[in-house]
């Protein structure tokens, strides 16, 4: 059994700060450093934030505004909203960090008892996350200390030749649940090791734990979704509920059958890192046999991650592959000291070629480039100029992922229910239905459209609506801006 110490005090301080130099410097959809820059309300993230914004202030997620995210990941939005407009997710985005970054230090350092080796692998793992986070504030970033806490806790029984407690697998039945209700996939990394436990209990004959630990797995994931289920239900009764379950769970499946797959060459240059660790995972099971009850289940939930992105291999998507490349690096140590550190400049190199996105966000604050705020700058002029009533009915009629972040940007949320689903391959028919009787059933105020005469809605419009004014958008299209008739 390995005599495991304690990290100094300092070692958290440095990662602390590291954790909340990248919220700063890396997420500029999140960050005041990049206000008004041309991505601050693109992405995934000006969604999310926008509802956010939506439960902050009293709406309902799913029902007012869609997504096909978790509800965790709605209050954890709301949460850094209500904290500050401006600064609350990054405060957020580095506590999540800073737990994640600590776990990874832990982890590593168990493995190997350095200190300087642990920090540089969990100093590479946030390598990993600059070339993968695209612009920040993704769900998969959320995750990550939900994934490595688990994780973490698994290596620390083994190392310490002790089974689990059944606290611990209560914890991380929690971790799972909560997962689950950020995004499904978001569970992949940590079953192997989950399921690892059980072989174990059944090779040695303890079916009385298996079971025990089974149930409190069970119990702990269904405490989670139940919390979120009486959530919705106090919140909008049944209907909410059931849109909760899915859009956190049944959309998905349609998501996945039906969204374009991403061309080979593209899925090879994201996956080349993870096939880089899998090999090292290998070796490390050869190598080092006294380790197979660490390397086999983290090769079991590398190839289940796999599984679970799937051929949507988004660059984002490879942020769950991190924490098992930090336990990967400890093994590597393991091996040789002088292979890992080989092979640790190797997953340099790799950043060094997948990261230039992010640090080109960077280098455009850094030479003192102006961003283009005249979108922002017009679309703020247009929501000031409205009675707060009618900033409460405005429908996003084709704007997506621009509408969704220039409106968070606001502190605002628009009454458009199926944001999302209007700008998926899946959702031709869904697509067809909120042009034609979206706008009749919500009756809204205001509709904003990127085309002057929008085909799909143009006879309702020019019967019910009035162009009423335009909003610039730069290097960006115009943003039409039409009023109901009997409003006007």
């Amino acid at each position: 059994m390995k005599i495991i110490k304690k990290p100094h005090w300092l070692t958290f301080g440095i990662l602390f700060i590291a954790a909340f130099l990248f919220a700063f410097l890396f997420s500029c959809t999140t960050s005041p450093l990049y206000e008004h820059h041309p991505f601050w309300f693109h992405g995934d993230s000006g969604i999310f934030q926008e509802m956010g914004v939506c439960l902050a202030q009293g709406g309902t997620p799913y029902l007012d505004l869609f997504d096909h995210k978790g509800a965790i990941l709605w209050f954890i939005q709301a949460l850094g909203i209500l904290i500050s407009p401006r600064w609350g997710i990054v405060i957020l985005q580095t506590l999540f960090l800073s737990v994640t970054l600590i776990l990874w230090y832990k982890s590593v350092h168990i493995l190997t008892q350095r200190q300087i080796a642990s920090l540089l692998i969990s100093f590479l793992g946030l390598f990993f996350l600059m070339a993968f986070c695209q612009r920040g504030n993704l769900c998969e970033e959320w995750s990550l200390p939900f994934i490595s806490l688990p994780i973490f806790l698994y290596i620390l029984r083994w190392e310490k030749e002790s089974s689990f407690k059944h606290i611990d697998c209560f914890v991380i039945a929690l971790c799972v649940g909560v997962l689950a209700m950020i995004r499904l996939n978001n569970t992949a990394p940590i079953i192997g090791f989950v399921l690892w436990h059980f072989i174990c209990c059944i090779k040695a004959k303890d079916y009385r734990r298996l079971w025990t630990d089974i149930a409190l797995m069970c119990g702990g994931i269904a405490l989670i979704i139940i919390i979120c289920a009486i959530f919705y239900l106090l919140k909008a009764g049944w209907n909410g509920v059931y849109e909760m379950f899915y859009g956190t769970f049944f959309f998905n499946f349609i998501y996945i059958k039906k969204n374009n797959e991403l061309p080979f060459s593209t899925l090879i240059q994201h996956y080349i890192p993870s096939i880089c660790f899998i090999i090292i995972t290998i070796i490390y099971i050869i190598c080092q046999r006294r380790s197979l009850n660490i390397a086999v289940p983290l090769l079991i939930s590398y190839s289940l991650t796999l599984f679970a992105i799937g051929f949507l291999g988004f660059i984002h998507y490879m942020i769950l592959f991190i924490p098992l490349f930090i336990i990967t690096m400890g093994g590597a140590f393991e091996i040789s000291n002088k292979s890992a550190y080989i092979f640790f400049f190797i997953s340099i190199i790799q950043v060094a070629i997948l990261g230039y996105d992010a640090v080109d966000h960077l280098l455009f604050r850094i030479r003192g480039k102006k961003a283009n705020t005249e979108i922002n700058d017009e679309f703020h002029r247009f929501v000031s100029s409205l009675p707060s009533e009618e900033r409460k009915s405005i429908y996003n009629a084709g704007l997506n992922h621009m509408g969704a972040g220039l409106f968070a940007d606001e502190n605002i949320y628009q009454c458009n229910r199926i944001i999302y689903k209007s700008h998926t391959d899946i959702s031709k028919h869904l697509q067809d239905y909120e042009a034609t009787h979206g706008i009749k059933d919500l009756h809204p105020i205001w509709v904003l459209t990127q085309s002057p005469r929008p085909k799909a809605t143009d006879k309702f419009m020019q019967t019910n609506y009035t162009l009423a004014d335009s909003i610039p958008g730069g290097e960006f299209d115009p943003i039409w801006c039409w009023k109901k008739n009997n409003e006007h």
